[in-house]
């Protein structure tokens, strides 16, 4: 029995790669019928073995989000880590790590800047975070001679910005109806009257990749995703408003409609705006690694798709990385065993899928630690379907 173990971030306790490997150590030991002797067909003579270390695929995944770098490094060992000094989404210096590909390719994640994990809940400022830093990591990237071209994650960021901080780090202009510079945050897009390109490429004429981790458009990085910011109700409109005017300012300049751009909302609008003014396309961030790591492949001999991420809810079949996998899965006929830390509103979607089994971490192991009760809910899943 092959099981592909490929899943996602679970946010604020397991990185992609953490969880790959609880959810191996807790499934490794699962006792599985065996015929002594390598005769497949004898009853007469079986022995309990566990799961082989050979039966079990590691793929851990990543949507653009947070633990999009952290996958990259693990598939690309031979990857270069670089940090550069950037701005947090408040404006404070931190360093960001990105990496270069031996092809030439820098990977970058828009929330090793302004990761709203790197803020305390009582931090959360949707109305002030800024998406400057990500301009600050691409520019230097840009600069690296030996990068030719860039691949950002967008995702967990804390920013409702439109992506306004990160163009004006790159050099853009962003002016009210006087000529005056807006607050680059989601408060000042509102006021926005005019984008002022800069003289000289802002990438050094390097092609950029956005790898969006939903495919929302641009309204929802206010409606959808705005209250998990800390933006109130009252906020959330407002931040829709400003949304609502560079997207007007974007038709105006570029003919572009990022009001019905699918991915324009990810990352807080950061995708719209990138997209608009450098002309960098939007990718599904999970198929974008997908393509690069052999997926096809692994689930084609997969027996079993193993997947999670800290909830499942109506979003995960968003765009999001864990629900793409499953839909791939299902595709192909192939039994697929979610292993969720909690199930959130719209979860039976999921559950109504061909050949999809969900099972919560909070209702298996309730009393663990996150990794525990994931090692165990792996175990007793696994378990209960062989036998």
């Amino acid at each position: 029995m092959r099981f592909l173990v490929a899943p996602t971030a679970y946010k604020g306790t397991l990185s992609p790669i953490e969880a790959a490997q609880v959810i191996a150590e807790g499934i490794s030991s699962v006792a599985v019928s065996g015929a002594v002797g390598g005769d497949a067909d004898a009853t007469d003579s079986v022995r309990s073995v566990g799961v082989l270390a050979d039966e079990l695929n590691l793929c851990p995944i990543a949507d653009g989000g947070t633990g999009w770098l952290e996958v990259w490094a693990y598939h690309f060992p031979e990857a270069q880590h670089f940090q550069t000094e950037v701005r947090d989404a408040l404006g404070r210096p931190r360093l960001a790590e990105w990496l270069l590909l031996p092809s030439g390719v820098a990977v970058l994640e828009s929330a090793q800047a302004i990761g709203i994990h790197l803020l305390r809940p009582e931090e959360r400022a949707p109305m002030e975070a800024t998406s400057y830093g990500v301009g600050e990591m691409l520019r230097a990237a840009a600069e690296n001679p030996a990068v030719c071209e860039l691949w950002l994650g967008l995702g967990g960021v804390a920013t409702t910005d439109g992506g306004a901080g990160a163009l004006a780090a790159l050099g853009f202009q962003l002016l009210d109806a006087q000529g005056e510079p807006i607050p680059t945050s989601g408060q000042g897009l509102s006021r926005l009257h005019h984008v002022v390109p800069p003289q000289s490429a802002p990438l050094k004429g390097k092609s950029l990749i956005l790898c969006a981790d939903v495919q929302n458009t641009l309204l929802d990085a206010a409606g959808v995703y705005g209250p998990q910011k800390g933006a109130t109700p009252e906020q959330v409109e407002l931040l829709k408003q400003g949304l609502q005017r560079l997207a007007e300012i974007a038709l105006r300049d570029t003919g572009i409609d990022l009001l019905a751009m699918p991915g324009a909302g990810a990352a807080g609008g950061l995708a719209g705006g990138l997209y608009a003014y450098l002309h960098a396309p939007i990718v599904s961030g999970v198929m974008w690694l997908l393509r690069h790591i052999d997926w096809d492949r692994r689930l084609e001999q997969a027996d079993y798709l193993i997947t999670g991420e800290g909830q499942v809810d109506a979003q995960t079949l968003m765009g999001k990385g864990v629900g793409i996998l499953i839909q791939q899965a299902v595709a192909l006929g192939k039994p697929v065993l979610v292993l969720a830390g909690r199930k959130g509103a719209g979860w039976e979607a999921l559950a109504r899928m061909p050949r999809v089994q969900i099972y919560a971490c909070a209702e298996t192991a309730p009393d663990l630690t996150p990794a525990e009760s994931l090692a165990v809910t792996a175990h007793k899943t696994v378990e209960q379907v062989l036998s």
